[in-house]
């Protein structure tokens, strides 16, 4: 049983170390040295007080390359992350604004337009759920 217990403790203080645990601060959200500062929706990763990556949409992404920058592992993979982040944040936007172009057109009874602002709505989105879901994945691995 001690084994088992001696085992299990291993595996879980190795998968402990993966990470840094967030702390919040009144500036924002420290893991390791990178400080995370959010503005409206976005979030900013500062190292010393210099800007590192900017716009970062989604909050997963800005712990997961918190994370990597803070351990010194690659920032090719960080950059990676950044990258589909804001793949994903275009769709994301773009996908609202199309909705709002439909609903506008909608209004307007201009149901040809509103169709084709709703075919496109619908095609921003399931991209933008792709690009959340590869964002995702690059953040867990």
């Amino acid at each position: 049983m001690t084994n088992i217990s001696k085992r299990l403790e291993q595996i879980i203080s190795k998968e402990l170390s993966k990470h840094l645990v967030p702390e919040k601060t009144e500036q924002g959200i420290l893991v390791g040295n990178i400080l995370i500062k959010s503005q409206a929706n976005l979030k900013f990763l500062y190292r010393n007080d210099e800007l590192i990556y900017g716009e970062i949409f989604l909050n997963q992404s800005a712990i997961a390359i918190a994370n990597i920058i803070a351990r010194n592992h690659s920032s090719t993979k960080a950059d990676e992350i950044y990258r589909a982040d804001q793949e994903y944040a275009r769709y994301y936007i773009d996908g609202q604004l199309l909705r709002a172009n439909y609903e506008k057109s909608k209004k307007n009874r201009d149901f040809e337009r509103a169709d084709t602002f709703w075919a496109r709505y619908q095609e921003t989105r399931d991209r933008a759920q792709i690009a959340k879901t590869r964002v995702e994945g690059l953040a867990k691995s």
